[in-house]
């Protein structure tokens, strides 16, 4: 019962977080990384791949590498259920994986994570990310997208609520099709303030769903908003933040709102009897610095876990990546805890929503 439980959790969650990153052609295998995880000078570090690790490589990993002498391999795509089979079986060859922070949560209560060791994990950050098996790694936001060129001078929603109004702002409405930040959005939609969301109120979610479900299509891959907003398939998205500012940069029109946007953490993890554990933590240390995230900030438009971090960033990339002061008292991070606890049951129930006519 235990592990056909894991598995539908497990599929959960890769179906939702292989959506943010692409495969890294270049990246070696979890069986050819087998033999560095090995070595006492080392660790095998596992990334969603793409555009992302490429800059962590740049500028995360080169210099932790010149620093401590610790030679990084570096694994993609991060796999939940692979990660899961590793230490079920007793071949763990992993040191440390990017996560969603809510499965690092889920996955350190079923005993599937080293606890964070904080004796070397020394860096502060973000109290809604420095749990007992993950640190939050960067942050990025779900938030209201538009076409530009359909919205101008100030027109488009800056609220869920008016995201639903479909009177005011007729059209369709492209949605993750998965609960998370969707049903948040629906309830912030609906009057329930930021601070009040949970529990999450899933029958109120889904009846002010309910009220929108004809003008809604729905995307499963990271990239379809903005490209579904360019189109025209779609007037205003649910989407993530970093995915819209990079489609900005390749010229597509599309633009977004940060109020009410909900924050989503990436985090580290350490599998259980990892190889190299006492090096991963180290690695963790080092890459939650300010300097190391600022590095990674101006790079990927990613928002940081360490406070610290965004004072070394430009005026021009703090408003960017939502994350002024007067932004932040705008946004929250979605419960880890509850999401943790709840994912499996919620999705059942969003899945069987879907089929209803």
């Amino acid at each position: 019962m235990r592990k056909s439980t894991l598995t539908v959790l497990a599929s959960s969650f890769v179906a939702a977080f292989m959506l943010v990153g692409c495969g890294d052609k270049d990246a070696p295998s979890a069986e050819t990384a087998s033999s560095a995880a090995k070595d006492a000078g080392s660790l095998v570090f596992v990334d969603w791949g793409g555009t992302n690790t490429d800059a962590r490589i740049a500028k995360n990993i080169k210099p932790f590498e010149e620093k401590t002498g610790i030679k990084v391999t570096v694994v993609t795509p991060s796999d939940y259920a692979k990660l899961i089979a590793m230490v079920e079986n007793g071949t763990t060859e992993w040191d440390v994986m990017n996560c969603d922070a809510y499965w690092g949560v889920y996955a350190g209560k079923k005993g599937y994570l080293e606890p964070i060791d904080y004796k070397v994990v020394t860096e502060k950050l973000d109290k809604d990310v420095q749990l007992e098996h993950v640190v939050g790694a960067e942050v990025y936001d779900s938030v209201i997208a538009y076409n530009s060129e359909k919205y101008k001078d100030g027109s488009a929603p800056k609220t869920w609520a008016e995201f639903f109004d479909t009177e005011k702002f007729p059209g369709k409405r492209a949605m993750w099709q998965y609960p998370v930040t969707v049903l948040e959005a629906a309830l912030m939609a609906d009057g329930v303030p930021m601070d009040k969301l949970y529990p999450l109120d899933l029958d109120r979610a889904f009846a002010k769903l309910d009220t929108i479900k004809d003008s809604i299509v729905w995307w499963t891959k990271g990239a379809q908003p903005s490209q579904m907003l360019s189109t025209g398939e779609a007037d205003l998205a649910l989407a993530w933040s970093g995915r819209i500012l990079t489609a900005q940069d390749e010229g597509s029109p599309v633009a977004l709102e940060y109020n009410e946007g909900m924050r989503i953490a990436a985090g580290w993890v350490v599998p259980k009897n990892a190889p190299n554990k006492e090096n991963a933590m180290k690695f963790i240390n080092f890459i939650s610095s300010a300097e190391q995230q600022a590095a990674f900030s101006s790079q990927i438009p990613y928002g940081s876990t360490n406070p610290e971090a965004v004072k070394l960033l430009s005026q021009e990339q703090i408003e960017r990546i939502g994350q002024t002061d007067e932004q932040v008292k705008h946004e929250f991070y979605i419960d880890n805890t509850y999401w943790a606890e709840h994912l499996n049951e919620v999705v059942e129930r969003f899945n069987a929503w879907l089929l209803k006519k």
